[in-house]
């Protein structure tokens, strides 16, 4: 009896305390509590990204997707990126150079239509670049599938070579393989693989056509946390950004597509991380496409890259790197550095490295760059 009248006593005490809370506790005070939890979460979020850090960004994919893309519309991301740089070249082959350069103004929006329609818009000034203005970079629409599958359609850079680096130069071989076109590109992809296929009408041609012809293929796996390999191939080495063969041939045509391939790791354990690539034609140019030593025989160009990296804290990075060519003119043949970065104030950093770099043909050169970057 006693038990039946404490389970009465206890119904009631909490029939009380909700009449009590649905007196206090009104829908718009649960409504406005709501909206705090989500505010909470924003706030905490854009905590997250408005940290001071290291690197803004280590590949060249994270570099035109950097800043903290701030709503401008309903459906529009604004972000952008601003590095200042200032280097001194002790150069005995090229002669010794100083200067002081707006590096890359880079503006990007991104356009979130629905689940499976958003586009990609990123604008870039280079100071010094061939065309010495403000182009379209990128210019992409991007058709998602609930399947994985998503199908890039614009100007854009095709999936060949990795290009992670810590240094504030490019690594030889960003230089010799990054390739800016309008292509098409299917990606496919899950945690622990991811494939790449496209295909776009480049500007070098070796049969006079004027065709969709050219090709890339790509290949990457995460077999373990913080490790990730990958392949790539291009149909046409030609065709990178580098124009290899142009100052040979004066033109649009070559007499023969050379292909390359590119392979790449990258790992993470604990403040360490290291990146080691190689890219290059897949055989040896024709002598009228490309002798850049003129001995006769066509060359093969060939780009390594490897770098290590130690996070001192959440603000310092420190990296050393050691790179090299093979039949790569302009470039020193075998060259090493060290870089450091620090990431001053929020989303804005600064950097120091120097190169030392040999040519083939003996002689040196010492680089010294400094950096500031905002990304916004």
């Amino acid at each position: 009896m006693k038990r039946g009248l404490l389970s009465v006593a206890k119904v009631t005490a909490l029939g009380f305390m909700a009449v009590i809370v649905s007196m206090v506790v009104t829908p718009g005070d649960l409504f406005a509590m709501e909206m705090d939890k989500e505010i909470k979460v924003l706030k905490d979020r854009i905590e997250e990204l408005e940290t001071k850090q290291a690197e803004i960004y280590h590949t060249q994919e994270e570099k035109r997707a950097a800043g903290l893309k701030s709503k401008i519309a309903e459906k529009i991301s604004l972000g952008g990126l601003i590095e200042v740089e200032a280097a001194a070249d002790n150069d005995e082959l090229n002669g010794n150079s100083s200067d002081l350069t707006l590096a890359t103004v880079e503006l990007v929006l991104d356009i979130d239509v629905d689940e499976f329609v958003d586009g990609h818009i990123g604008l870039l000034f280079e100071e010094g670049a061939e065309d010495n203005h403000v182009k379209v970079d990128e210019g992409i629409i991007n058709l998602k599938s609930p399947y994985g599958l998503n199908l890039a359609l614009g100007k854009l850079y095709v999936p060949f070579g990795n290009f992670t680096s810590h240094f504030i130069s490019d690594p030889q071989t960003l230089e010799l393989g990054e390739t800016n076109d309008t292509a098409a590109v299917v990606s496919w992809g899950n945690d622990l693989i991811g494939l790449h296929f496209g295909v776009f009408n480049g500007d070098v041609d070796g049969d006079g056509s004027n065709d969709i012809e050219d090709y890339v293929a790509a290949a990457t796996i995460t077999p373990w946390e913080g490790v990730v390999a990958g392949l790539s191939y291009i149909s046409d080495l030609s065709e990178s950004d580098a124009d290899i063969t142009n100052p040979f041939t004066g033109g649009a045509f070559i007499s023969d597509e050379i292909s390359g391939f590119a392979v790449f790791v990258n790992a993470e354990y604990g403040q360490f991380s290291f990146s080691g690539e190689f890219l290059g034609a897949n055989k040896s140019f024709k002598v009228a496409d490309l002798d850049a030593d003129a001995d006769g025989s066509g060359d093969r160009p060939k780009t390594y890259n490897l770098e290590v990296a130690y996070g001192v804290n959440d603000d310092i990075e420190v990296a050393v790197k050691f790179e090299g060519n093979d039949d790569f003119p302009g470039f020193p043949e075998d060259q090493y550095g060290a870089a450091a970065s620090y990431g001053i104030f929020i989303n804005t950093t600064v950097a120091l490295e120097y190169l030392h770099g040999e040519y083939h043909t003996g002689e040196e050169r010492d680089l010294v760059t400094a950096q500031i970057a905002l990304a916004f």
